[in-house]
């Protein structure tokens, strides 16, 4: 397996086509917010640093079916989160998550005080599972 690259504009499609199929977040997507992971040039996951004025949010990450279960997602969520610290070590990182257990392997905490655009975002985009949907911090 490759390491963890930034996406490239030909990259785009792909994450795209993704992002609607695993109803992911696609809200003001751009390719330059990703990162990639590619196995034989091929893109086995993905995920991304929205960065919110006051705050970084992971989001819109995805592994490949094939892939799943094989530790990946937990790889691509470690680099980010190093990611967003390395841009602005100061400002807080948040993810919202159907699968709280799996931002805990960052170490993402559960919060019940959040910023306004992500409980909304909870409300609009977290259909898949809204009873089990997460908004989580990742303590500095």
């Amino acid at each position: 397996m490759k390491k963890i690259e930034r996406a490239k504009k030909e990259d785009w499609p792909y994450i795209q086509e993704k992002l609607k199929n695993y109803i992911l977040d696609s809200t003001n997507a751009s390719w330059k917010q990703f990162f990639v992971i590619k196995n034989n040039d091929k893109i086995i996951a993905f995920g991304r640093i929205k960065d919110h004025k006051d705050y970084f949010e992971i989001a819109s990450l995805g592994v490949d079916c094939c892939h799943r279960g094989k530790g990946i997602g937990t790889k691509i969520l470690l680099f980010l989160t190093k990611e967003a610290k390395r841009q602005n070590p100061k400002k807080p990182i948040y993810g919202i998550s159907h699968k709280p257990a799996f931002l805990k392997k960052a170490g993402f905490k559960e919060i019940t005080n959040a910023p306004e655009a992500l409980e909304d975002k909870k409300k609009r985009i977290c259909k898949l599972d809204p009873a089990n949907s997460r908004i989580m911090k990742l303590p500095s």
